[in-house]
């Protein structure tokens, strides 16, 4: 038989069972609550994860977007040189151009320009003429590019304009020169709307929709795009090639939601459903208490383990990016975080020590250079994002950097940085800008090379004729009854320096085309004798005067003589130049030879003159760089081309009395060197 327990005794039991219940309920309450304190921070992290994908995916499209234009200028330009040099005809520039601008897929049309800004020719001809001129930019831009390219030999984009579909375009102008004459430029219509779908990655229309915006942000492309809703992920950088006051936005396909992806949150949602139908089973039967609360358990701990699995799926999210991820204390520095690809760059890295280790090697670290003052607003929330570019000097890489304030886990506010790898696009832009500059240089001097030889060739014909004149009254002075010496004796001389000046043509045009030197045993010391007397002269104006130090006891060196003389002739024309501002009697250069200590023969030229300053020091012997005002820049370069010619070098430094003192060596013959 089966006794019942009274009353008294099931009071107790009820109480317990109410208390148990009350803190079920409770137990059940804060399951909930942090449940969905687990679908926020997993929607945060899901949320940054987006975000760090589109500041990749902005830097890249911006990339491709600055390799298509660098092509097509680079194009241009070349283009622009051929049309100049005349190498081809104009239907071959239509075929040419048509081709380019089709492939392209947002240039409109390729336009030859005149210097009267006139169309000559426009490729492909799929518009009428008056439909192209109405396209171009503004008048008084066509004005600023033409100038500017006729000046600076440069090419130059217009401002961004509006035609009258309400459609932004941009214009590319390229020099064009004929012989060193201004024939006009080349140049390109580009549409932004077509830019933006032909040089932006396959991918992108699917994922992002592109905005171009000026400083003002009035949108020139996707315009539509500006205007969606604020929870849409963006992300803004400049546009750095050619717009430096344009910049990129980016815009996500779809809107950021404070919900994780659908089936994680229906199971959370499934699994509080649960433990609520466990507790309202458990009021109705107290026998299944145990095993509801056995069932409780055993969810929680799946919980723990989703999170833990989540978590590790974020990591390895971050451990697969090919830039380096940080996460650093704001005020200690100290890492809280690294990922893979930053713990391969910088080996000895690891969490918990100062990121100081590896940060120090910048040219000006994170923390200096972005401080935390800057990083962090007055109210306690993040404040300003840094994108910059930094040379790590230890490791010789230079990083794409991107820096802001985040809250970590913990609630402290921690340092983010991203670190890019961009050193092959800084040492490429180098080595582009390296050929540019030796391009332009070999241009300028295939130019002088080809007016020296003109002036060569030209000039030998009325020198030619001068030598008939003197020669024949040479003859006739002799054939006189009563001959003048002394006339006699300086037609000979004239006639002489008629020979001398075609010899020097003749060098001069063996120099332009590369031939070598007519070198033969030479005297040096009556060199120098003798040129100092062809640059001595008592005229106020170009008085000089040559104090000679020989040294009597020099061999004979290997040189061509005629080289040497206008070397030692330019070195005495540039000391007179400089003590111009000295009386005439004080204007004495003076001539040293001497022998060095790698037995070459050294001569040196002394003056007194106004000194060179450190900055015209660095560029002396550069091509075209002349510190007269009429100068041409050419002397001092071309007469250090005929000294290495001889194995010899030309060098200058300070006179320690004022002035300068320049000195070349040459070496001996070497069968009658002592």
């Amino acid at each position: 038989m089966t006794v019942e327990p009274s009353d008294s005794q099931r009071a107790p039991g009820v109480r317990a069972a109410a208390r148990d219940w009350y803190v079920q309920e409770w137990l059940l309450l804060l399951f909930a609550v942090g449940m969905l304190l687990f679908i926020y921070f997993v929607a945060r992290h899901e949320a940054e994860l987006e975000k760090s994908e589109i500041i990749r995916d902005a830097a890249l499209i911006e990339q491709s977007i600055t390799r298509k234009l660098e092509g097509d200028q680079a194009f241009l330009d070349r283009l622009a040189l051929d049309m100049g040099d005349e190498r081809f005809s104009s239907e071959e520039f239509d075929r040419i151009a048509g081709k380019r601008a089709i492939e392209s897929g947002y240039i409109g049309e390729i336009l030859r320009i005149k210097p009267t800004l006139e169309i000559a020719r426009y490729a492909p001809a799929l518009s009428p003429l008056d439909t192209v001129r109405v396209g171009r930019a503004p008048f008084g831009d066509q004005i600023r590019m033409s100038s500017f390219t006729e000046k600076t030999a440069r090419s130059t984009y217009s401002q961004p304009y509006r035609n009258s579909d309400g459609r932004y375009f941009i214009e590319y102008a390229a020099p064009i020169f004929n012989q060193a004459r201004f024939d006009g430029t080349l140049n390109a219509v580009i549409s932004f709307d077509r830019l933006m779908q032909k040089a932006t990655p396959e991918w992108t229309p699917g994922k992002y929709s592109i905005v171009i915006s000026d400083t003002d942000g009035n949108g020139m492309t996707n315009a539509d795009a500006v205007q969606m809703e604020a929870s849409v992920h963006q992300h803004t950088i400049p546009l750095s090639l050619p717009w430096r006051d344009l910049s990129l936005t980016v815009v996500g396909a779809k809107p950021s939601s404070l919900l994780p992806n659908l089936t994680l949150s229906t199971a959370v949602l499934a699994l509080t459903a649960l433990m609520v139908w466990t507790l309202m089973s458990l009021r109705k039967q107290q026998r299944m208490r145990v095993s509801a609360e056995s069932e409780r358990d055993r969810v929680y701990m799946q919980s723990i383990s989703s999170l833990k699995e989540t978590n590790e799926r974020f990591e390895t999210v971050l451990d697969s990016l090919d830039v380096s991820v940080y996460v650093t204390d704001l005020h200690s520095n100290d890492l809280l975080f690294a990922n893979a690809r930053l713990r391969e760059t910088f080996p000895s890295t690891a969490v918990g020590q100062n990121a100081a280790v590896f940060e120090s090697g910048f040219v000006e670290s994170p923390p200096v250079r972005y401080p935390s003052w800057r990083l962090m607003r007055n109210d306690g929330e993040p404040g300003e994002v840094f994108i910059d570019e930094l040379e790590h000097k230890i490791s010789n890489r230079f990083f794409l950097t991107r820096t802001r304030a985040v809250r970590w886990v913990d609630g402290r506010i921690a340092r983010l940085t991203t670190l890019g790898d961009v050193t092959d696009r800084v040492f490429a832009e180098r080595i582009r800008q390296t050929q540019q500059d030796k391009l332009t240089r070999t241009s300028r001097l295939m130019t002088v090379g080809e007016i020296a030889s003109t002036l060569a060739h030209e000039i030998n014909q009325p020198l030619a004729a001068i030598a008939n004149y003197v020669n024949g009254c040479i003859r006739r002075l002799k054939g006189n009854g009563n001959p003048d010496a002394l006339v006699i004796s300086a037609m000979e001389k004239a006639d002489a320096q008629v020979i001398r000046a075609g010899t020097i043509i003749s060098r001069v045009r063996e120099f332009v085309r590369t031939r070598e030197p007519n070198r033969r045993t030479t005297d040096i010391n009556e060199l120098v004798s003798e040129t100092s007397k062809l640059v001595e002269s008592d005229d106020e104006e170009r008085a000089l005067k040559c104090a000679l130090e020989i040294d009597a006891g020099l061999a004979p060196v290997f040189a061509d003589r005629i080289m040497i003389e206008q070397v030692l002739l330019n070195l005495l024309r540039n000391a007179r130049e400089s003590m111009q501002q000295l009386p005439a009697a004080e204007r004495i250069a003076r001539i040293r030879t001497r022998r060095t200590e790698e037995n070459m023969v050294a001569v040196e030229v002394f003056d007194r003159g106004t000194g060179i300053s450190p900055e015209a020091a660095s560029q002396l012997f550069s091509p075209f760089f002349s510190t007269k005002s009429e100068g041409m820049g050419m002397g001092l370069n071309i007469c250090r081309s005929l000294i290495e010619y001889h194995e010899g070098r030309l060098t200058f430094e300070d006179n320690k009395g004022g002035g300068t003192i320049f000195r070349f060596t040459l070496p001996f013959d070497e069968g009658q060197s002592l």
